[in-house]
């Protein structure tokens, strides 16, 4: 089950909702695939047609796009057996973005104070 979080700038006031986890429709690799544009959709169902069973980890984690300056989630699906990892870009803006490992030494993508909380807010799947 997944996890809705608030995001808010003690500095700025800035705020985000965002979800993390994964629920019950990403337990296949191909409703994983969908969530990923073209290019990385088919890399990933490669790996799962040459992968006797396909193990792979999936979540939506928290990442700073830099191009639009938000938090967001992005899904990210990482194959157990090559140690490759596929990051879903930006919602938003269709960028690259960063994935936020520590959101106590995550920079705000507003004003770039280091002053981000998290709360969790409920459950989704």
């Amino acid at each position: 089950m997944g996890v809705i979080v608030d995001i808010s700038c003690r500095s700025c006031r800035a705020d985000w909702q965002c979800m993390t986890g994964c629920g019950l429709m990403h337990g296949t690799l191909e409703h994983v695939a969908d969530l990923f544009p073209d290019e990385m959709k088919q890399e990933i169902l490669e790996y799962g047609k040459q992968a006797e069973i396909p193990l792979f980890d999936f979540g939506y984690r928290l990442a700073v796009c830099p191009d639009c300056g938000g938090m967001v989630s992005v899904p990210v699906v990482r194959m157990l057996e090559t140690y490759q990892a596929y990051v879903g870009p930006c919602p938003d803006c269709g960028k690259p973005v960063r994935l936020a490992r520590d959101l106590s030494k995550t920079a705000c993508p507003v004003c770039h104070e280091k002053s981000l909380e998290v709360k969790e807010t409920g459950c989704w799947d």
